[in-house]
């Protein structure tokens, strides 16, 4: 059985190339995702040669959605402490774009509000036929 999620964050690091013993190419990132008010680590290892090449796109903070075969696994810390490590297989990899910034009202120009259709009846008012 396997099971597949969705992780959404930022890039906690910029990706990486890598390749296997046996000569196959490789991305690796890790993703930041917000968990609360604290912040969970995942692992990301992408094989396709379309996500690796999203991925590889992308730089250190830019936001980003992974999908694909979950594996969390226990360590234990020097301490002893045991934590979850979670790492995705990613089948498919979106890079977020942020929003543009909204544009500053120009003063001059009336807002949608004040215009009119029309000698005397206002833009918003409802049209009756």
């Amino acid at each position: 059985m396997t099971a597949y999620a969705l992780v959404t964050g930022t890039l906690f690091r910029a990706p990486e190339q890598r390749s296997s013993k046996a000569g196959k190419l490789y991305v690796t990132a890790t993703i930041k995702a917000k968990d609360g008010d604290t912040f969970q680590f995942w692992r990301v290892t992408a094989f396709s040669d379309t996500t690796q090449a999203e991925l590889m796109r992308l730089t250190d903070g830019d936001a980003v959605s992974a999908q694909g075969a979950l594996k969390a696994e226990i360590y234990a810390k020097d301490g002893g402490e045991s934590r979850l490590s979670f790492s995705i297989i990613a089948d498919h990899v979106l890079a977020l774009r942020q929003p543009r910034k909204p544009r500053e009202p120009d003063n001059d120009k009336a807002s949608p509000r004040e215009r009119t259709v029309g000698a005397d009846r206002p833009f918003d008012d409802p049209i009756h036929f």
